[in-house]
């Protein structure tokens, strides 16, 4: 499973299905069933957000769909129906090639378009399902395909409805319908992002090159060194939770001002993991062969490329064991174990 996951875990599966149409999902999932053992059946994209175990006793599904289609709306907007198989940034590359502003800040994101719909994916101030319109899928308790609207995903921070507990393993994402338009509309409210505000006829590829300039300086290439991207969610605290924290702070002789975060619209208080972890002193260092990255602490690497499952999830629970007892606040991965 080495090429199908991006942390490069050297890890072995019994069985694995791949379709590659819409059609062929039911017989794809029919002969999945047939070869599990014990019913364990899991569904996997582009590998980029898993921690595989050293071996795997199930059948993995891959839904490897491709292609797109682009239908013309009106007042410059586009529909866009994408295969779950597509790589995100390929995807995004031709969005903001074809001067079409939405995806622009996603660039660079490693996974699959499927991925990113189950998962939200988000970055510098944009969530891929502020775009989605509809994501088709396969539901494999009915033995049905379902068009559910945006209104039936319950899009939130790292969340969807095909992250909630009583939908696990029910759906398997073939198709997702996004909407982008022509009209221009950069977000800008990254603070690096706000220096290239004042650029005439500035596109979307400008802002793709930027967002891409910025990544390259703080995170590993997937090619390069192993990683599953942002491993840890980025706490997000309560009134009480975060009066709290406050205090525990101040204890340690650090002003709240100091202390970088964000208030949602519904008056949360979003606290970067990274600073946590920076603040407990990870930053950059390795235990066995598993790693924080150097330059930017939410990332945890197969530093040697020989690390093991165990490897980096003894790195992971260490991580929240230090910033729970210095912090209060108990991390959680955005990464799925398989």
């Amino acid at each position: 499973m080495k090429a199908f996951n991006t942390m490069r875990l050297d890890s072995v599966c019994e069985n694995m299905v791949e379709f590659d149409t819409v059609e062929d999902c039911p017989s794809a999932m029919a002969l999945a069933e047939e070869l599990s053992h014990d019913g364990r059946v899991d569904i996997i994209g582009g590998g980029s957000n898993i921690v595989f175990s050293d071996e795997y006793h199930g059948v993995l599904v891959h839904p490897a769909i491709l292609g797109w289609d682009v239908n013309m709306l009106e007042n410059g907007a586009a529909e866009v129906v994408i295969g779950a198989g597509v790589e995100l940034d390929s995807l995004v590359s031709y969005l903001a090639s074809a001067g079409f502003w939405g995806l622009e800040n996603l660039s660079g994101i490693p996974g699959t378009v499927g991925g990113a719909a189950v998962q939200n994916a988000g970055a510098y101030g944009q969530e891929f399902g502020d775009f989605v319109k509809y994501v088709k899928v396969w539901n494999c308790k009915e033995k049905k395909f379902e068009k559910l609207p945006k209104k039936e995903l319950n899009y939130g921070y790292r969340f969807s409805t095909f992250k909630m507990l009583e939908n696990s393993g029910k759906y398997i994402v073939l198709e997702v319908s996004i909407e982008v338009s022509k009209k221009f509309n950069p977000q800008l409210s990254y603070g690096p992002l706000k220096q290239i505000s004042d650029c005439d006829n500035l596109t979307p590829v400008d802002v793709r090159d930027k967002i891409i300039a910025i990544r390259e300086s703080k995170l590993p290439k997937v090619d390069e060194v192993g990683s599953a991207g942002s491993y840890f969610k980025n706490p997000v605290l309560d009134q009480t939770e975060w009066n709290q924290f406050c205090d525990i702070i101040r204890e340690q002789g650090v002003e709240i001002d100091t202390v970088p975060h964000f208030v949602t619209a519904n008056n949360m208080f979003k606290v970067p993991a990274a600073w946590l972890i920076e603040r407990c002193d990870w930053k950059g260092k390795i235990l066995g062969n598993a790693g924080v990255w150097h330059n930017q602490p939410l990332i945890l690497v197969n530093a040697t490329g020989k690390a093991t499952a165990n490897e980096i999830l003894m790195l992971e629970e260490a991580i929240i064991s230090d910033v729970k007892k210095r912090f209060g606040i108990e991390l959680k991965p955005e990464v799925v174990r398989l």
